[in-house]
């Protein structure tokens, strides 16, 4: 039985010292990574969050958008992205129109098989597709978008 739809939208992400983050997934009404945070603590920002200034990574979006059932990165290491240093990841996949995140893990290095620590409680989440593709289209279209060359 498949789970219920959770909204899904981008909201700029506040820390809990007061700071704020250029983007975070907006899931179910509640910052995903509060959600994160919750469970485990690792200090994660999302990898759509870009240099100075603030803007958005497009090819992360992209990554987003195709849902081809891998594992995608959610959230990285604030300073260099690298899968190495470790990074919360989900497998993102397409079911119908819809758009699934699930199987949530704590993941270090690009290896076949990484090692994966799982987050209890986070996800699945059912993205009505319409819905997931409108938000990270327009984000894309914004001028809030960086293109890596």
């Amino acid at each position: 039985m498949p789970v219920p739809y959770t909204s899904f939208d981008l909201v700029p992400a506040a820390l809990s010292d007061g700071d704020h983050l250029p983007h975070d997934f907006l899931v179910d009404g509640r910052p995903l990574l509060h959600r994160l945070d919750e469970t485990d603590g690792f200090d994660t920002v999302s990898p759509l969050a870009a240099d100075l200034p603030p803007a958005v990574r497009a090819e992360h979006a992209h990554r987003l958008l195709l849902a081809d059932g891998s594992r995608q990165v959610i959230h990285s290491c604030p300073d260099c992205e690298d899968p190495g240093c470790g990074a919360v990841t989900a497998v993102v996949a397409r079911e119908g129109a819809d758009v699934v995140w699930r199987d949530f893990a704590w993941q270090t290095g690009t290896a076949a098989e990484p090692v994966r620590e799982p987050y209890p409680g986070v996800g699945p989440y059912r993205f009505h597709g319409p819905t997931y593709r409108s938000v990270l289209l327009g984000l894309l279209e914004s001028s809030a978008c960086r293109r890596v060359a």
